[in-house]
């Protein structure tokens, strides 16, 4: 299947180089003071947990205005005493993780300018993190809070070669583990993994290492535009359009379907979001969403009731007193191993 995969990607390759782009309250807990520890990450010294949440009505629209006795928390089904609770101050490391494999050749500067866009509304403590990938993942930017170092490794993205999505996944995952604050992931790709090499990573590992990190992850998808690219829909051929009926193409259409499945379960499962922009415009409002979301997202720390420290998963569920919001967070973490 995999051979099968990397003989569609040099179709669609070849293709693509002609392919323009507040309601009622819940029961007020009492506060408990607890002293922070000098990792300030997702998992304070493994025992306090920071859950960064995001409220949106039944529209879609961001909830402001909330308190901590507007929110419980749950982990395993027992209920958690928020210790401490902020709105967007805690500093958020974002890795933007961006597919330069060669299907994105035609889209490179409508990446670079729009992620511009993201990066002026980011706090000035935020830090940001390059990571590249197509057939090789490369880090093209270390930490940087300085948004003109930013801008300039922006502009040193070519688009050639094949995809290790996953490892780049799995790599940019490991990459948080090791800093402070809130922990994030800007991904823009296709999702379509046609990486081979002793060093490869499975969906299954990447996502595991996203969870181990407690990263949210925020996923700009090419999947609906190149869907529409290859049945014809938005086809730029002057001569003659694409037909879908093409059994290469319907084949890869289906890994398009797959790749698209995994992508919207990485965001979800981590209390991200995932968009499908099909044109300059709609990627710029994605990236200014996401943005937004960072900034007014509420912080939730608990230490939990369960101190048994044996490595296993443990899953929150975060609810608001009102029944017409959602509130949205990661799935759970991984409880220290002792």
């Amino acid at each position: 299947m995999r051979c099968a995969r990397c003989g569609l990607v040099a179709l669609l390759l070849a293709l693509s180089s002609a392919w323009a782009q507040s309601g009622r309250r819940l029961p007020a807990e009492k506060p408990k003071e607890v002293k922070e520890s000098e990792e300030m990450a997702i998992t304070l010294e493994a025992t306090e947990v920071i859950v960064p949440v995001t409220v949106r009505d039944r529209y879609g629209h961001l909830i402001r205005g909330l308190s901590r006795y507007d929110f419980a928390v749950y982990e395993d089904g027992v209920r958690q005493e928020i210790t401490d609770f902020s709105v967007g101050t805690v500093p958020v490391n974002v890795v933007l993780l961006i597919d330069v494999s060669g299907s994105v050749a035609t889209e490179i500067n409508d990446i670079r300018l729009s992620a511009l866009a993201f990066l002026e509304a980011l706090g000035p403590k935020d830090r940001v993190a390059i990571i590249r990938f197509n057939h090789k993942v490369e880090e093209v930017l270390d930490w940087e809070t300085d948004k003109r170092r930013v801008q300039r490794a922006l502009f040193q993205l070519p688009a050639v070669g094949n995809t290790a999505f996953y490892k780049a996944l799995y790599m940019a995952a490991n990459k948080l583990r090791a800093v402070e604050g809130r922990r994030a992931i800007l991904l823009f790709t296709d999702g379509v993994d046609t990486y081979e090499g002793p060093d490869q990573k499975t969906f299954e590992e990447a996502l595991e290492a996203v969870r181990r990190a407690d990263a949210i992850v925020y996923v700009i998808s090419k999947t609906k535009a190149i869907r529409a690219f290859l049945k014809g829909e938005r086809s730029p051929f002057i001569f003659r359009p694409l037909d879908p009926s093409d059994p290469y193409i319907q084949l890869y259409l289906r890994v398009l379907d797959q790749a698209e499945e995994q992508l919207i379960e990485l965001a979800e499962k981590t209390g991200g979001r995932i968009y499908f922009p099909l044109d300059q415009s709609e990627l710029k409002e994605a990236y200014g969403q996401i943005a937004e979301e960072l900034s007014t997202q509420y912080i939730l720390r608990y230490v939990p009731k369960n101190t048994a420290r044996d490595g296993r998963f443990r899953r929150i569920r975060v609810m608001t007193g009102n029944p017409a919001y959602i509130a949205i967070a990661r799935e759970g973490y991984y409880a220290p191993r002792q």
